[in-house]
């Protein structure tokens, strides 16, 4: 029986990384060293779209579900990964590279991250996907988030550079977010299953 490959599609959360304007700035401290205690603990100040992240309906529609109203299978599937002008969608999850997250480290430029038109949002509403996933900070405009998650279709953001090694295969895709009631979003461990 072969191994199953496993492809980690999420950034790290640390100090100094990326943020989207206007979020939080986020933070990770030693709260507690071995040195005082003889354990270690850290604190982390981020907010519910850090890094990889998933958006859910009350991020962008006013009485959308929260989080802790989502089952945690809506953000498992089969799913499939394009390039970003070669969206075809067979799958109930569909992945979408755009090289926005090539220069994680250095960060991005707002001006210049890709994202998708509403024509693709809804075209992703009529082939009934129930996830979306990006390689961006942003899946596109308010109205492109209003699309998909008024359709229950969530989004996650941010996936690493990693995801161009999954374009054109068909996988198992996971992005368990914690679990924080009464959010719009929440950090979330992304990754595919070959």
């Amino acid at each position: 029986m072969s191994e199953r490959k496993i492809i980690d599609l999420s950034v790290p959360i640390e100090e100094g990384m990326p943020f989207y304007p206007g979020d939080p700035e986020p933070h990770v401290k030693k709260f507690v060293s071995y040195e005082e205690k003889g354990y270690m603990v850290h604190q982390l100040i981020i907010g519910t779209h850090t890094g990889t992240h998933v958006d859910i309906p009350a991020h962008f529609i006013a009485g959308g579900k929260t989080l802790e109203k989502i089952e945690v299978q809506h953000f498992i599937g089969e799913g499939e990964a394009f390039n970003k002008d070669e969206v075809n969608p067979s799958t109930e999850v569909v992945l979408i590279y755009t090289g926005t997250n090539k220069q994680w480290k250095k960060g991005w430029k707002m001006d210049n991250i890709k994202v998708i038109d509403e024509e693709l949002a809804k075209e992703l509403v009529r082939t009934k996907v129930k996830l979306v996933g990006i390689d961006s900070p942003s899946i596109g405009s308010p109205e492109v988030h209003r699309i998909l998650l008024s359709n229950d279709i969530m989004i996650v953001e941010n996936l690493s550079d990693l995801l161009s090694s999954l374009v054109g295969k068909k996988f198992t895709f996971y992005a368990v977010p914690i679990l924080v009631s009464g959010v719009d979003g929440a950090p979330a461990r992304a990754f595919a299953v070959l």
